[in-house]
């Protein structure tokens, strides 16, 4: 009996149970068919989250998990898969038999394939991530080959020569490329970067670009901290060198790493930093010259360009203009002129890009034959100073120059510095306002840099020059202009003479290391343009009080860091247009209302605690830069609502609003802001969003601003 009853339930178990299930489909069809309508409801809506989750994480450069990308894959494909059983829908409702019977193979198998995706959907719907994304390293702007990068025979070989170094556990750990400026060291470095990170044949690969900017007393430490940045590391500003390096060492010992060091013009010692050539750290040198100081165990001089490789490059560089027989006859001339240098070659193909003048050709060539016996470096200095002479008198030509003498050591170049000068000196014409200044400097910018005068930089807000093109400004700037130019670690030991400073129009001491200033005040009727940048704050160099008495035309003065009581000694300087008083500390700066000709004043990172009420007679200022004046804290009431021409106004250290008295003085007040009609940039800080009155911004001219709110709430 008991056997009899389990195989009965066996039977029911296959049969029975079966049938009812496949039965169920065609009872429950529309049930079914609904429940997987809703299913995929919930998963639009779980796909919509993840959506915004991984937006918000990709705006803030974070790298997604594999498994969250796999998932939205993964939903995509479900949806499109429901969407298919829900389209089909139409066509098992067609009957058989002539229309007299529903279509019941359709239905079932309808119903079967919605209720299983339900299933399916659901879970997938279910799934959560605690995390979408991770901080990943960013890429550096050389991660990615340029379009105009040529892959020469000429460099492949040693590139692959460095390659096989660079694979080789056994051999040379220190590798050295040199080769004369503008030969494209920086361009090969950047390849071989390239290719060792397709290979993932390091943990780690870091290139460090142009060392030789960085100030002589500070290079070793620059460089530290440029390679613990770029691995991500944290950089404790309190740390001494021989900790960091111990640091860095720990991080990389363990590691197979690659550091590349670009540019170093004078000898290292990489134990300092916390580098140690080795099996598991390989470094990668370029230079100018071969450093006897530096034991590299392999070399590699990077000669010119071979004549096809120079006018392959100069081809692409020139465009189809030289696809035309009589130019093309000439061009290959030109190109040959160029002596294989890559700089040479670029600076003058993209100069002649697209001209289809026969005559200006020729009178390129023209004026590259008379130098068939000079070195490269007159060459350069020739085809340089040619595309300048082609760049347009009024506003080019004196950008260039004004690009050249402040790029400095590190041919890096401030934009918004470089905005201050420009309209000190009205070097844009026809133009009246802060904004319009802006855009026709970055316009001015681009076309340097499509004459291949000027370069993209590594940061944001900056450009820069290649040092042959930085060395020809200067040279230019000194025999045409009488400019007087000195950078980062130059030290003064002797000044211009008489003769020179009477025609002098322009003086760049930038980061130098000066002694003293001469007490005989200079006498410079012509000088429009002064930079006296101290190489450090805590160096005793003083002004004396009738240092500027010579300077009566100056329209652009800037000084930097340096440590000023009083500044009475500006009081002649009555058509000064530009003043930047940037990282200094300053006393009284109540003289500085009466240089009422002030479109510009910067006292950008400065130690100052009042801006006095005679800076509200400045009623021509355009620009007003406190950014960073952290010790800022008076602001008489009115002196801001005074300043009625001003149109650029960032001041977001300052938080001592009107909402109170402060020490018994009346400060300023964010109503007065209201005052400024001509305001379009704003930058400021308010710590109480009650400070700020209601319609702030109606009926105003602003284009972009900025407010910080910081709430600061006590345990």
């Amino acid at each position: 009996m008991e056997i009899l009853t389990g195989t009965i339930l066996k039977i029911i178990e296959y049969t029975v149970e079966p049938i009812g299930r496949q039965v169920g489909y065609l009872i429950y069809y529309k049930s079914n068919l609904e429940s997987l309508r809703s299913q995929l409801k919930n998963l639009d809506d779980a796909k919509d989250r993840m959506k915004h989750r991984v937006d918000e994480a990709e705006r803030k450069g974070k790298k997604v998990h594999n498994d969250v990308q796999n998932w939205r894959k993964e939903a995509d494909g479900i949806t499109q898969e429901a969407e298919k059983i829900l389209g089909n829908e139409g066509q098992a409702k067609t009957k058989c038999f002539r229309g007299v019977c529903p279509n019941l193979v359709s239905y079932h198998r309808l119903s079967r394939k919605s209720t299983k995706l339900a299933k399916k959907i659901e879970e997938h719907a279910k799934k959560e991530f605690p995390s979408v994304s991770y901080n990943a390293r960013l890429e550096e702007i050389f991660d990615t080959r340029s379009e105009d990068y040529m892959a020469f025979e000429s460099r492949n070989s040693i590139v692959k020569e460095i390659m096989a170094e660079l694979r080789n556990p056994v051999t040379h750990h220190l590798v050295g490329v040199y080769g004369i400026g503008g030969v494209g060291k920086s361009t090969l470095v950047q390849e071989v970067y390239r290719q060792a990170k397709t290979e993932k044949l390091f943990d780690d690969v870091v290139l460090v670009l142009d060392v030789k900017q960085f100030p002589e007393a500070e290079k070793r430490e620059r460089i530290q901290k440029k390679i613990a940045e770029k691995l991500d590391m944290d950089v404790q500003e309190s740390q001494d060198m021989e900790a960091r390096a111990k640091h860095l060492w720990n991080r990389i010992k363990d590691k197979k790493s690659l550091v590349i060091l670009d540019d170093v013009w004078e000898a290292i010692k990489l134990e300092d930093l916390g580098l140690r050539p080795m099996a598991s750290c390989k470094i990668l040198l370029t230079s100018r010259d071969l450093l006897s100081e530096m034991p590299t165990q392999q070399v590699f001089r990077l000669e010119v360009l071979e004549e096809e490789e120079s006018w392959s490059l100069f081809e692409k560089m020139a465009g189809d203009v030289v696809k035309d027989d009589p130019i093309r006859k000439v061009a290959t001339q030109v190109a040959k002129k160029c002596g294989g240098l890559p700089v040479l070659v670029v600076t003058v193909a993209s100069a002649l890009r697209l001209n289809s003048s026969l005559e200006v050709w020729k009178d390129t060539l023209r004026r590259f034959k008379r130098f068939d016996k000079k070195g490269l470096t007159e060459k350069a200095y020739l085809a340089i100073e040619w595309s300048y002479n082609r760049l347009d008198t009024e506003e080019l030509q004196p950008l260039f120059l004004l690009c050249g003498v402040i790029a400095g050591g590190s041919c890096s170049i401030s934009l918004p510095a470089l905005l201050k000068y420009v309209m000190g000196l009205s070097l844009v014409k026809n133009v009246d306002t802060v904004e319009d200044a802006r855009n026709a400097l970055h316009s001015l910018a681009n076309k340097l840099k499509d004459s291949c005068l000027l370069l993209d930089n590594y940061d944001d807000g900056r450009v820069r020059m290649h040092e042959l093109v930085r060395d020809v400004a200067i040279w230019i700037a000194f025999k045409d202009k009488h400019a007087f130019s000195r950078a980062y670690g130059d030290e003064l030991k002797e000044w211009p003479d008489k003769d020179f400073l009477n025609k002098c129009s322009s003086i760049s001491l930038m980061s130098c290391k000066i002694p003293r200033l001469p007490e005989v005040p200079w006498v410079c009727p012509e000088l429009r343009f002064f930079v006296l940048e101290n190489h450090n704050i805590n160096d005793s160099l003083e002004i004396p009080g009738n240092y500027f008495e010579g300077m009566k035309e100056l329209k652009v003065l800037n000084v930097t860091r340096l440590r000023l009581q009083s500044l009475r000694l500006l009081q002649s300087l009555t058509n000064l247009q530009t003043l930047c008083l940037d990282q200094c500390v300053l006393g009284d700066i109540a003289p500085v209302g009466q240089l009422t000709n002030l479109k510009i004043l910067s006292l950008l990172i400065s130690k100052v605690k009042e801006l006095p009420k005679e800076i509200g007679q400045l009623t021509r200022l355009q620009l007003l830069d406190l950014t960073g004046c952290t010790e800022l804290v008076l602001i008489p009431a009115g002196v801001i609502s005074s300043l009625t021409s001003l149109e650029d106004l960032r001041m977001g250290s300052f938080k001592e609003w009107e909402g109170g008295l402060n020490d018994g003085r009346s400060n300023a007040s964010v109503s007065e802001l209201k005052q400024l009609r001509q305001l379009t940039a704003l930058e400021i800080h308010i710590p109480d969003a009650k400070l700020l009155p209601a319609n702030m911004f109606s009926d105003t001219r602003l284009e972009r601003y900025t407010i910080l709110q910081v709430t600061v709430v006590n345990n």
